[in-house]
């Protein structure tokens, strides 16, 4: 999608969403991939230097630039695991070109979202899962 403050249309920025990678939407882009990958799914979503790609998958946030593209994983609203059971979004601001990219983070009712696992046909496990923010052990939240 094209990304103009003042509405219209514009070859610049360019923000691409998937939801693994541009190649394969099952396909885990963990933070410690190599640029070489970033660069790769960089050419496959055909974005130049400017551009974002944002995706998810891994519900595990994080943000760098490589060659001028920046590469984006928003985390999880819903099923965080980064040890952070807070939901994540993220915020990007958009003028001619992306100038910042924020991460927030929300407080919200887990013990109620895990009345509601428990209570569905969902595995028990996630409400595990939720609790613990996606790690082994639950953690506390500053």
């Amino acid at each position: 999608m094209d990304l103009r403050s003042t509405g219209g249309h514009k070859s610049r920025p360019q923000v691409v969403l998937v939801h693994g990678t541009p190649t394969l939407n099952t396909l885990y882009w963990t933070e410690d991939r190599p640029d070489c990958f970033c660069v790769k799914m960089a050419r496959a979503a055909a974005t130049k230097e400017g551009d974002l790609i944002a995706f998810g998958h891994t519900h595990k946030p994080w943000y760098r630039e490589v060659a001028g593209i920046r590469f984006l994983n928003t985390g999880s609203v819903g099923k965080p695991k980064d040890g952070d059971r807070r939901a994540g979004y993220v915020l990007i601001e958009v003028a001619e070109e992306v100038t910042s990219v924020q991460f927030v983070r929300v407080e919200y009712d887990v013990e109620r979202a895990v009345a509601g696992i428990l209570h569905s046909t969902l595995p028990n496990e996630f409400a595990d899962q939720l609790r613990a923010g996606g790690t082994s052990k639950p953690v506390e939240v500053l």
